[in-house]
This record gives C-alpha cells, sequence and structure tokens, in this order.
C-alpha cells in the first residue's frame, strides 16, 4: 500500500510539475518582454540571524507604467547588484505577475516537482514493475 501511495505522489508531483511549466511556456510566448534595472536590494533578516538580499526590479510597461517587482528569491551573498539589468516577462493584463526571464526564474517550481517526482516515480513505479515481473516469472 505504501509503494501505491508513493507512485500516486509521484505522478501527482509530475503533473503539478508539467502543468507549471506549460504555465511558464505560455507566458513566455504571449507576454510581454521587458528589460528592467535592479532598483534596490531590500535587506532581511534570515533563519540565524543572518541577512539575505531580495532584488527590487523596476520595469516600465508597454502602457508607460512603472512596476517595481519583488524578486522571489533571497540571497546571502546577493545574486544581483543595484544596476544589474534583467529580462523581465509580464502578461499584458497583470504587470504585478512578471516574471524574471532566468532558467531557475521562468522553471524554478516545475523543475523543484520534478525533482521530488522523479525518485517517488522510480520507488513506487519500480515496486509495480517488480511485482508483475515476479507473478509471470517468479512463480
Amino acid at each position: 500500500m505504501g509503494y501505491f501511495i508513493t507512485c500516486l505522489l509521484g505522478i501527482a508531483c509530475l503533473l503539478g510539475s508539467l502543468y507549471l511549466f506549460s504555465t511558464s511556456m505560455d507566458l513566455i510566448k504571449t507576454g510581454n518582454r521587458t528589460m528592467a534595472t535592479v532598483d534596490e536590494l531590500q535587506k532581511e533578516r534570515g533563519k540565524k540571524g543572518r541577512y539575505t538580499y531580495r532584488p527590487i526590479f523596476k520595469f516600465t510597461t508597454v502602457t508607460g507604467k512603472e512596476i517595481h517587482y519583488e524578486y522571489s528569491i533571497a540571497s546571502s551573498p546577493p545574486d544581483w547588484a543595484v544596476g544589474d539589468k534583467a529580462t523581465i516577462i509580464y502578461p499584458t493584463n497583470n504587470p504585478e505577475d512578471a516574471l524574471v526571464l532566468t532558467y531557475f526564474g521562468a522553471f524554478r517550481w516545475a523543475i523543484i516537482l520534478l525533482a521530488i517526482a522523479a525518485p517517488l516515480l522510480i520507488i513506487g513505479g519500480g515496486y509495480f514493475v517488480f511485482g508483475l515481473y515476479a507473478k509471470q516469472y517468479l512463480v
């Protein structure tokens, strides 16, 4: 029973990963692209009293509206410096829902879910494959 649940969780993570990948690809294909500049680094107190730095990007939409986009990843030491430039993709109807066009920025959760799904599918699916093999050849 445990292997069945493991396999189901693997399938759910795989489907979630595919959905998130598809959503990101749709935004990349249909969104508006613009260059953004790191306007500031927001200093945040992390766990264990250490500081992390979250970049705040500034960009202008096609309608001329200036947007300040808070990147979802903070790091220490900072990955970005004030003045760094990056390509931003945003949906026309909601520019605050932007996406920094880097590999991990675009596909972060799809990659994480796929990394979880792979071992779950190998373990759970391998159990079922071995069960079918054992019934045919070992009985």
